[in-house]
């Protein structure tokens, strides 16, 4: 059976979300990298997107700064934010001394880390200790930009709740595409809908892995989406939209923080997300939640993996106590909190079961090592930025049937 959360586990979230991050502006440290008015003072950068989340930054801020002897102030931005913020403020040379980055985007942001791999020993870190796949997506040119603390692979969110009051069979390792489409059919109804199609590439690449074993970037790090492969995938994905009628129209480029609310109000029974995303179902959903792997397409049940970690600005006053800090954000006890809080499925392979037992998730170990096992590391490219906002922007007109998808490919291509 897939993997559920008990109802009794979900946590009433209040409307201090918006205030809490409204206080945690760009900020940074000064010219030198330091964000503190003393030696231990230490400043960390991250986004967020719910007061559970922040709530649980600024615990492994706490226990970070009792490992490492500092204080460490959290700063945070919602995703969209964090981006823009973190571009300004490496071109000002007003980065914060840690600094927190995707796997994704670690290519484009590694100038403004410094390398911890030489670091290592002094801050009683072992690379054995983490994940090999995520540890080496946040190396860039052999140097290793970032400590992760999480990963996972993209998997199927759904409504438990939904799928048993419809009188469906709960999607579990096996199901197929069919199943998935016909799922969505039968939970469509009125203005809540089987699946949200979201426009960011994230919600499409793992279909484009079960159907055609392709992602979007290739080997060598090319954007490549013009292929027939893609073509199928795109007007399949299209489909949901304008000839299923099982997802709802795109109202605006949106981005995966939207897919997932989107599915945690109730608008949509399935979407495509990853174990970080449970937290935010702990705290807001009000119907049991499931995990469920990709479902089966012509080329089996594939996804992408990815994660995010946290380094040291190049511009940190303090390099030694930063390394420190991060060696504690990403510690055994900062690990297991993550993972019993929801938060993260910890890229420490030693802490992985606090996500199953934390959560009454230890069913879910069956489907995430499957996922994990049938996953590659999400390529991206140098400017996955770019290529995810013109993606994002040209998504809505051809998802909604507006524009086909020879006019997407050629136009994220061509800007891209």
């Amino acid at each position: 059976m897939a993997p559920t959360l008990s109802r009794r586990q979900l946590l009433g979230l209040g409307g201090g979300a918006a205030a809490a991050l409204a206080l945690t502006a760009c900020g940074g440290g000064s010219s030198g990298g330091s964000g503190g008015s003393s030696s231990t003072d230490l400043s960390w950068f991250m986004w967020s997107a719910s007061t559970a989340e922040v709530d649980a930054w600024k615990k492994v801020a706490e226990i970070a700064g009792q490992e490492s002897g500092s204080t460490v102030t959290f700063q945070t931005a919602a995703w969209n934010d964090y981006w823009t913020k973190l571009t300004s403020q490496a071109a000002s040379g007003q980065t914060a001394d840690l600094v927190s980055i995707q796997s994704l985007r670690a290519p484009q942001f590694a100038q403004l880390f410094t390398d911890l791999g030489p670091k290592l020993a002094d801050m009683g870190v072992s690379e054995s200790d983490f994940d090999a796949g995520i540890l080496d997506a946040l190396k860039v040119d052999g140097k290793l930009v970032a400590l992760p603390y999480d990963f996972g692979p993209l998997v199927v969110f759904y409504n438990k709740t939904a799928f048993e009051q419809a009188g469906l069979p709960l999607p579990a390792i096996g199901w197929t595409q069919d199943d998935f489409v016909a799922a969505a059919k039968a939970l469509t109804t009125g203005s809540s809908y089987g699946f949200f199609a979201g426009a960011v590439p994230d919600s499409i690449i793992p279909f484009a892995m079960s159907q055609h074993g392709v992602q979007a970037v290739t080997a060598d790090g090319e954007l490549d989406i013009d292929n027939d492969e893609w073509r199928d995938t795109l007007n399949w994905y299209r489909s949901l939209i304008v000839t299923e009628k099982v997802a709802a129209p795109l109202a605006a480029a949106g981005s995966q923080a939207a897919s997932t609310n989107q599915f945690l109000a109730g608008n949509a029974a399935m979407n495509i997300d990853g174990p970080w995303s449970l937290i935010n179902a702990k705290a807001t959903a009000g119907f049991e939640v499931g995990i469920a792997p990709m479902p089966v397409g012509g080329s089996g049940s594939k996804t992408v993996s990815a994660g995010s970690g946290f380094g040291v600005s190049a511009r940190a006053a303090n390099q030694d106590l930063a390394a420190k800090a991060v060696a504690g954000l990403t510690g055994v006890e900062a690990e297991a909190y993550l993972g019993e809080s929801g938060r993260a499925f910890p890229a420490r392979t030693a802490q992985q079961q606090s996500w199953y037992d934390g959560n009454d998730l230890q069913d879910a170990q069956e489907v995430m090592d499957a996922m994990i096992a049938a996953s590659e590391g999400y390529r991206t490219t140098a400017k996955w930025t770019q290529v995810n906002n013109e993606w994002n922007k040209y998504a809505v007109t051809c998802f909604n049937g507006d524009t086909d998808v020879d006019s997407f490919i050629q136009q994220v291509m061509a800007q891209a």
